[in-house]
């Protein structure tokens, strides 16, 4: 039991630093090089560089992006975990709204009066002559 305990110990602890360097180091680094970029691009463009003025606004875009990113990973997962069990939902859901569909279909023709008609004509010609030919005389 003690070994369980440590064992999952370690591998949230494993979780936490894989986190820390995969997913919250690079949002720091990402932000920070937006904050600096935009700083800079305004110190530009006070000096008379107007192309700057786009760069000013584009970088605060890039963090905020990458703040967006960041989130959605944090909730989700990589992406492709995420998008593949979107998909696996929603391929369950659509085959279970087809199956319900389906058995609904299939209740309502055996209350129509001509489908049992017509199963009851069926079983009649198979009675009087079976599927496969006719009968072999021994």
């Amino acid at each position: 039991m003690s070994e369980q305990v440590e064992s999952t110990e370690q591998d949230a602890s494993r979780q936490r630093w894989k986190d820390i360097l995969t997913l919250h180091l690079p949002l720091v680094i990402v932000v920070s090089l937006s904050i600096y970029a935009t700083i800079n691009q305004y110190q530009r463009w006070t000096q008379g560089v107007d192309r700057s003025f786009v760069y000013m606004i584009e970088w605060p875009i890039i963090g905020i992006f990458a703040i967006f990113v960041w989130n959605r990973y944090r909730k989700h997962g990589n992406f492709s975990n995420w998008i593949g069990r979107y998909y696996r939902e929603r391929t369950a859901r659509i085959e279970a709204e087809a199956e319900a569909k389906e058995l609904a279909e299939r209740e309502k023709l055996e209350e129509d009066p001509e489908t049992q008609a017509w199963l009851a004509y069926k079983r009649e010609l198979q009675r009087e002559d079976p599927p496969g030919g006719p009968p072999q005389k021994p």
